[in-house]
Parts: structure tokens; C-alpha cells; sequence
């Protein structure tokens, strides 16, 4: 009988063991599953955002990229001047871009956008940079106008080409080659440098108010390997808090394809993943 009824009382404690173990789960994995969810939706509705900056590296290209970088660029100091109108200017126009996004600027057809943010990239330049290198960037985009394709021989205006292939904001895919979009970009930077506007006057253009500049200085950059692009990126990135003005974190990548220079805002899930949340190619 002592046996039995131990066995019995055994019994019992392992059945209300087990009953208070699923009571227990019952109890544990709908709070997770809430928690789980309150978590997942936080992270998709409110996700950290970023500025990414698709920059050409340098490198040995094939024939026909060595081809369009040298129409472009000229056979001379070659490396020197694609680096310097790519990797130390044109990622100041790519930066232009998110300053209009992320400080409510001006909504105006893509191309005139265009040379909104390329005569903030000069403007900038002039306030920080140095007259030897936008003197490079001068000869540069002169030596292109003039030999990347027929439309400047052709009488062609810049801006009627950009406006003509192009909706209000985004340029037709088919204009993305490189004797009419690269032309048009390069005629965009001449008349940028033509009309040599102030950076508050440049600012004031894309629409952005509230800032208050800082000490005009110059800033010095070697330009010798892709890295050094970086620096210009963060540089800017801090000046444009010091002035006051809202700006994502911009995040950079390197490409080895001359044509692939284009910005785009990303939004970031739990610092884990990125999906893409507006592009805007130049």
C-alpha cells in the first residue's frame, strides 16, 4: 500500500508540474509574440535612414571605359583629373541632392535639380576648396563639352536635351549614355562655373533656409587614391550640421564602371540591413 501510494503522489506532482509548465508557456509565448511584433513594427515604421553615394573608382578599365574616360578626361594626367571631377566634386553634387531631400528644398524638374546641385557643388567648392583645383575642374568640363559626342557641334542647348528626355523626376533610361547625359552634365558644371554663385546664394536657390555658415576656410585633400573621397564626404557631412541643416549619415561605395556616379537615400533596419528608399542618378 506505501508503494501505491507513493507512486500515486509521484503522479500527481508530475501532472501539476507539467499543468503549471504549459500554463506557464500559455502565459510566456503570446507576450513574446507581441513583444516580437511591437519590435519588428518599430523597426520597419520608424527605421533609421542613410545617404548613399555611389562614387567610380579608378582603376585599369577595359577599352571601351578607358575609351570614355579619355574623351572625357584627355590622354594626359588622366588618373589626376578623373579623380578630381569625380571623387573630390561630383560627390559634393551627389551631397547637393540629399540637402535638397532632407531640408524640404525646392521640387522642380530633374534636370534644372541638376544644375541646382552642381552650382552648389562650385559654390561649396569656392567657400572650402582651392582655386587650383576648380581651375582643373574648368579645363576639364571645357575639354568635354567639346569632345564627348556631337551635340555640342550640333548647336544643341544643354538644357532643352535634359528637359526633353526626361519626366519631372527621373531622366528616361535610354538618355543615360555617355555622349548626351555625360555631355549634359559636363555643360551643366561649365555654366555652373560661369555663373559663380555664392554658397549662400547657391543654398538659397535649392530652397534651403535656416542654416548659418561657418568660418570660410580652405580644405585640403590629396586625391591620390580612392579612400581620399571619403574624407571629402565626411567633411561635408560635418559642415552641413555645422551650418544647422538636417543630413543623413552618408554611407559610400566604390564601383569599377566609370558611368556608375548616383546618389540615393536608404532606409535601415535595426543598423542591419538597407532597402532602397529614393534614387536619384546624375
Amino acid at each position: 500500500m506505501s508503494n501505491n501510494k507513493k507512486k500515486q503522489n509521484t503522479s500527481k506532482k508530475t501532472n501539476k508540474s507539467s499543468y503549471d509548465n504549459k500554463k506557464a508557456l500559455s502565459i510566456i509565448i503570446p507576450i513574446f509574440i507581441v513583444v516580437a511584433t511591437l519590435v519588428a513594427l518599430f523597426g520597419f515604421i520608424l527605421p533609421g535612414k542613410r545617404y548613399l553615394i555611389n562614387t567610380a573608382a579608378y582603376i585599369n578599365w577595359d577599352e571601351t571605359n578607358k575609351g570614355y574616360v579619355e574623351t572625357a578626361m584627355g590622354k594626359d594626367n588622366t588618373e589626376e583629373r578623373f579623380r578630381t571631377y569625380f571623387q573630390w566634386f561630383n560627390v559634393i553634387h551627389e551631397i547637393g541632392h540629399g540637402l535638397i531631400r532632407s531640408n524640404n528644398g525646392v521640387d522642380i524638374p530633374i534636370a534644372e535639380e541638376e544644375q541646382l546641385v552642381n552650382d552648389f557643388a562650385v559654390a561649396y567648392w569656392r567657400y572650402y576648396g582651392n582655386d587650383e583645383k576648380l581651375e582643373l575642374i574648368k579645363d576639364i568640363v571645357d575639354y568635354a563639352v567639346v569632345n564627348v559626342g556631337d551635340n555640342y557641334k550640333n548647336g544643341v542647348d544643354y538644357m532643352e536635351l535634359g528637359k526633353a528626355n526626361s519626366t519631372h523626376e527621373m531622366f528616361n533610361n535610354d538618355f543615360f549614355n555617355f555622349e548626351d547625359y555625360g555631355w549634359f552634365q559636363f555643360s551643366s558644371v561649365q555654366k555652373a562655373i560661369e555663373k559663380d554663385l555664392t554658397l549662400d546664394e547657391a543654398l538659397k536657390a535649392m530652397g534651403i533656409t535656416g542654416y548659418k555658415l561657418d568660418n570660410q576656410r580652405v580644405l585640403t585633400y590629396t586625391m591620390v587614391e580612392d579612400n581620399d573621397s571619403r574624407k571629402v564626404i565626411d567633411d561635408a557631412y560635418q559642415n552641413i550640421l555645422d551650418w544647422g541643416l538636417e543630413f543623413n549619415k552618408p554611407v559610400q561605395l566604390f564601383w569599377p564602371d566609370p558611368n556608375l556616379n548616383s546618389s540615393s537615400s536608404v532606409k535601415n533596419y535595426f543598423y542591419i540591413f538597407d532597402i532602397l528608399d529614393k534614387i536619384t542618378k546624375i
